[in-house]
């Protein structure tokens, strides 16, 4: 929609009625459809000027700021509309500001404050995700459980809070709403996949002979859920299982008796190697089309597996390259203190896990007798100038990914990093991890030091003296003092 100039239009109060208000509204709101924030503001402060005290396009207002990432401003006027009338809503959007910036105790009151004024189902909800960010999973739990109007977002949440207090059973089953979450639906029910989803997914326990594992979701997710798929082949052991993978990682993974592997690019590419493949075939109309008996997620194998406890892993399913190995060993060798890699961010896709520390906060570790290595690729890294004579930077997986990454993990003594896929990485080839840990998710669970899922992964969470993430980085120095 092209933008439409008011300023002309509207030049005084005078000119504004009450229907030019309600065309105004009417378009504001088709901009706030478009995401043209800016467009809404301007029509909703030409209806301003009619009505200083209008406190429903006071709260439009914030709402569009919000939008904007404009939080101060957004919180002022959420702040005016309040103090004209109060309205849950309005609190809720206040408690929505602070629980995006991560200031959780603050949201907390302003969803109890919209709750004591209507006993509505969206401060529930609220509540619901701010007790699980803030690791009180109990009341997580029971404020999802008092919603009357219950989704399938709502159960995929409630899951994780069942899941960090290990109840496995019942977070893993009310997982599977995430497949019928219609915030996410779209990314399972893409377009290119469309092959795929035409196949029925497996429950478990009907017959099956050739079951299609699907990736999903993170790289990190994909290499700690790997381990499922080795617990299922050793349950079914006449069962063929082909792992649909992410093409960055396929590659990483050892193949078994009864799993294969294979990328997206091997079966999704219509062009090349159609016959490569023997589970797969082409049709007339150069469609894929993938003969298995059933699909799987493979988020959803927890599930299929019927766990009700998950133990430290001991498969070391990732392959290792002796001449890679060999290089990193001599590369690094080169080096005479003790050796530590370091991750000090990774993706922020979702808004709630702490997932980066500056690299300038790095070189406080550089005064302790260690040889610090960054396991970044180069493009990843942000201003190194000031650091390239304290700490040590490698051009790595440049012709393929983690390549290099893996060899590193293997040549040195203790890896620090972020929540990230390197973890699931480091753990799975027993490399002695320390992970750093602010607001977290619920594979982490409550458990203060040591973690179910891998031996060799030491959990280090900020504490309630460091306000910010980064501040826990002079703990691990001292700690590696004691280390050291």
């Amino acid at each position: 929609m092209k933008y439409i100039n008011f300023k002309n239009i509207y030049k005084n109060k005078e000119d504004i009625n009450k229907d030019s208000i309600n065309y105004l509204v009417k378009l504001a709101k088709i901009y706030k459809v478009k995401e043209l924030y800016h467009n809404a503001l301007e029509c909703y402060n030409i209806i301003l000027k009619k009505d200083l005290n209008n406190y429903v396009i006071l709260n439009e207002i914030g709402i569009c700021y919000f939008k904007l990432n404009q939080y101060k401003i957004a919180l002022y006027y959420f702040d005016k509309t309040i103090k004209i009338k109060e309205l849950p809503v309005v609190y809720n959007n206040i408690g929505a500001v602070y629980e995006y910036l991560k200031e959780y105790k603050i949201a907390e009151s302003y969803f109890l404050k919209a709750l004591k004024i209507d006993n509505n189902d969206n401060s529930k909800k609220s509540l619901g995700k701010i007790y699980y960010y803030l690791k009180d999973y109990q009341k997580s739990i029971n404020f999802y459980r008092s919603i009357k109007n219950i989704d399938a977002t709502d159960l995929n949440y409630l899951s994780f809070s069942h899941l960090a207090i290990k109840e496995f059973k019942i977070g893993f089953n009310l997982y599977e709403y995430r497949l019928k979450d219609k915030n996410i639906i779209k990314f399972y029910n893409s377009k290119e996949d469309e092959d795929i989803i035409k196949i029925p997914t497996w429950n478990g326990i009907d017959k099956c002979n050739n079951l299609l594992v699907v990736h999903e979701q993170g790289i990190g997710d994909n290499i700690q859920y790997f381990r499922f798929i080795i617990e299922l082949a050793e349950k079914y052991s006449d069962l063929k299982i082909t792992y649909f993978c992410k093409n960055n990682i396929s590659h990483i993974f050892k193949e078994y008796k009864n799993i294969k592997i294979i990328n997206r690019d091997s079966i999704m590419n219509k062009d090349k190697d159609k016959d490569k493949d023997k589970d797969s075939i082409i049709n007339k109309d150069n469609n894929i089309i993938l003969d298995y008996d059933y699909k799987i997620y493979i988020m959803s194998l927890p599930k299929i597996l019927n766990l009700n406890i998950i133990y430290p892993n001991t498969e070391e399913y990732i392959n290792i390259k002796e001449d890679k190995l060999l290089y990193w060993k001599e590369e690094l060798n080169k080096m005479k203190k003790i050796k530590v890699g370091f991750v000090y961010k990774g993706s922020e896709s979702i808004s709630q896990i702490e997932k980066y520390i500056p690299l300038n906060e790095f070189e406080q570790l550089c005064e302790l007798d260690i040889d610090l290595i960054c396991i970044h690729k180069k493009d990843e890294i942000d201003e190194i100038v000031n650091l390239k004579d304290k700490m040590h930077f490698f051009d790595i997986d440049i012709n393929k990914s983690f390549e290099d990454t893996i060899h590193i993990l293997k040549n040195i003594d203790l890896l620090i990093t972020v929540d990230t896929y390197i973890v699931h990485l480091a753990g799975v080839l027993n490399i002695k991890t320390w992970l750093l840990l602010g607001y977290s998710e619920w594979r982490w669970s409550n458990d203060e030091f040591k973690t179910y899922w891998y031996d060799s992964v030491e959990l280090i969470r900020r504490n309630s003296q460091e306000k910010q993430f980064k501040d826990i980085i002079p703990r691990i120095k001292n700690k590696l003092k004691e280390l050291l």
